[in-house]
């Protein structure tokens, strides 16, 4: 079903519109919140805490387009606020990473974890505006034009943030 006749089922109180938008978008957006925030529980809540708000307020779904990048640049928003939040916080010793439990081969899963905990450490040691231009055009598949328009900065600020980010990846990994 397209995406257009779901926002309309939605915002005509359909529940059931809203359950095939969440399992359309979920891994993407899962995936998005994980890379920004490098906690897969603040992850998970801050993609649900989106479909609750659109649950309730149907109406604030504008997505006109591209809803799957609407709702990507809705969790990207969504985790930064909750970063913002964090970081006036004081800090708990509390740092945990879940790992690869629903994979098979036990060894396989801590070599996955490992490497998972590494990249998502690196990732975190970025820039937020970094983290944030690799998360929506590596995990969220958007290219530079539309991030760029997503985030009201200039194409050449993304690319700039891009590739900054990466390098920094690079030196850490």
């Amino acid at each position: 079903m397209k995406d257009a006749r779901l926002i309309r089922r939605l915002r005509r109180g359909d529940a059931d519109a809203l359950h095939q938008i969440y399992h359309r978008y979920k891994d993407d957006l899962l995936t998005v919140a994980m890379a920004i925030s490098g906690d897969p529980h603040t992850a998970e809540d801050c993609v649900h805490d989106v479909f609750v708000h659109f649950a309730a307020n149907p109406a604030d779904l504008r997505a006109t387009r591209n809803l799957r990048g609407y709702l990507i640049r809705s969790v990207a928003n969504r985790v930064k606020n909750w970063l913002q939040r964090e970081r006036s916080r004081p800090q708990s010793p509390n740092d945990e990473h879940g790992g690869c439990s629903q994979c098979d081969n036990p060894a396989r899963t801590l070599v996955v974890a490992e490497r998972s905990a590494q990249v998502f450490e690196a990732l975190a040691k970025l820039p937020t505006e970094q983290r944030e231009v690799i998360a929506l055009h590596l995990q969220g598949q958007m290219r530079f034009r539309e991030i760029a328009t997503q985030l009201n900065l200039s194409i050449n600020t993304v690319q700039s943030r891009y590739r900054y980010g990466i390098e920094k990846l690079r030196a850490l990994l």
